[in-house]
């Protein structure tokens, strides 16, 4: 499984909502076309489900995107997956986040606001793999039995993946997801 990626190439100035919106979807264009041989128009409308997860309303083809104020993230496949890309935290992380949505495993592990952004962005990934995004309850995700493989860091971002490979008890059997840079559009 490729995880397509764009960071901004270590340039400090954050994106505007509009762009990391456009660079998501300019990933997602670049991984159908890579995987799939397919352009995003040919599979037609994206629409929602009630928790705001987003799919192709005509195709089996599954995919998440996310992004952040210095890059974006997208997965395909043709079964459900979920991905979460955030910077490293510039300024400390509040305690009272971390206890509200970490359990009390991923305490006892949290040693640094970097541990708690590894810790967030497979939570949200999990929850963007399942479809019931936040509503789901952060807290009952325990992310100290997912597989670390799923976890990557490049420069100053955490990118997370999720894939229904995963969701039978937890054993991973498939291949180990990768990093692609994808081409800037």
């Amino acid at each position: 499984m490729n995880i397509y990626f764009l960071g901004n190439n270590g340039n400090d100035e954050p994106l505007s909502k509009e762009k990391q919106r456009e660079l998501a979807l300019h990933l997602l264009d670049y991984a159908l076309l890579c995987e799939f041989g397919v352009k995003r128009v040919q599979l037609g409308e994206i629409v929602k489900t009630g928790y705001g997860k987003p799919f192709f309303k005509d195709s089996h083809i599954c995919f998440n995107y996310s992004h952040c104020k210095y890059g974006a993230a997208c997965l395909v496949s043709e079964s459900e997956v979920g991905i979460d890309i955030e910077s490293v935290p510039t300024k400390a992380v509040k305690p009272s986040l971390i206890k509200r949505v970490c359990c009390d495993d991923e305490l006892k592990i949290i040693k640094s606001d970097e541990d708690f952004i590894k810790i967030w962005v497979q939570k949200e990934a999990y929850s963007k793999f399942t479809g019931k995004g936040l509503g789901e309850g952060f807290k009952k995700t325990n992310t100290t039995t997912f597989p670390k493989e799923f976890v990557f860091k490049h420069n100053n971002l955490y990118i997370a993946c999720y894939c229904e490979l995963l969701s039978g008890g937890g054993e991973f059997t498939g291949a180990t997801p990768r990093l692609v840079q994808a081409a800037p559009p």
